[in-house]
């Protein structure tokens, strides 16, 4: 079970990880303490129990500007070398947020969104090759389409995964997946071992177990498929702080279990 650093109590990332540790976490994905020196994030996580579940990448892949891919494009292979440094799972990255493309309409010759499928597809294969080297996946998360165009369902993360040869894989995060996936379940297990992170949150987007979502199924599938890595809660939080992360972690465990 891992958290989002966001979301994990504390001044310091130490203080945070021993949070968690109490709260009966294994992992956190980090995002505000990556101003830390590579050298210190390592001491602190050999220090603990708790581990890094993944690093973010850079969401500026497909910006206008070939000054910020190209920036975009060097913050991902440090954050890959990162991840390989702290054992992370994975580093995350989202094609872009929005509803519409960022790229000029450039029709008859092609549309915006077929510059940006293309754009982003050079971009992973370009990318590719370091994350084989650091031996730590990129993967694309999912949106919905209230938040993004380019990428929604896993079957779309999934063709590009397979379009960068390997070193790319895709998160499954049940939230956006119920809004966008006709059968959760069946989605995963066509997914299959491109699935190399999972987050969770009920179809209210608050913390599992406050809405309706029904997660055993998805689990399921997700044993089906053989995946093995941590289910990252990113969601509102309802009740008592503390308490209600507590009992979300055991429900999840619970869930996991029964799947």
């Amino acid at each position: 079970m891992a958290l989002r650093e966001e979301m994990s109590r504390g001044r310091t990332l130490a203080e945070r990880l021993s949070w968690l540790d109490g709260l009966g976490f294994d992992g956190i994905e980090l995002t505000t303490s990556l101003d830390l020196p590579p050298g210190e994030l390592e001491k602190l996580f050999a220090d603990s129990p708790i581990v890094a579940a993944n690093v973010p990448g850079s969401g500026a892949l497909l910006d206008p500007d070939p000054a910020e891919r190209a920036s975009a494009k060097e913050l991902m292979r440090e954050r890959l070398e990162l991840a390989a440094t702290l054992g992370a799972a994975g580093v995350l990255t989202v094609p872009q947020f929005g509803s519409a493309p960022r790229l000029p309409d450039l029709s008859p010759y092609k549309r915006a969104a077929e510059l940006e499928r293309e754009l982003f597809a050079e971009q992973l294969e370009e990318l590719a090759p370091a994350a084989r080297n650091a031996g730590v996946p990129i993967f694309l998360e999912p949106l919905n389409r209230y938040e993004q165009h380019l990428v929604n369902r896993l079957e779309q993360g999934v063709e590009f995964a397979e379009q960068a040869g390997g070193g790319v894989g895709i998160m499954a995060d049940f939230f956006h997946m119920n809004i966008e996936e006709a059968d959760i379940a069946a989605s995963i297990r066509a997914a299959g071992q491109h699935i190399v992170h999972v987050h969770v949150a009920d179809s209210n987007r608050l913390q599992p177990g406050k809405g309706h979502l029904d997660f055993c199924p998805g689990f399921a599938a997700l044993k089906e498929v053989g995946y093995d890595g941590y289910l990252g809660i990113e969601c509102g939080v309802s009740g008592p702080y503390d308490e209600a992360l507590a009992e979300c972690a055991a429900l999840l465990r619970e869930l996991w279990e029964a799947a």
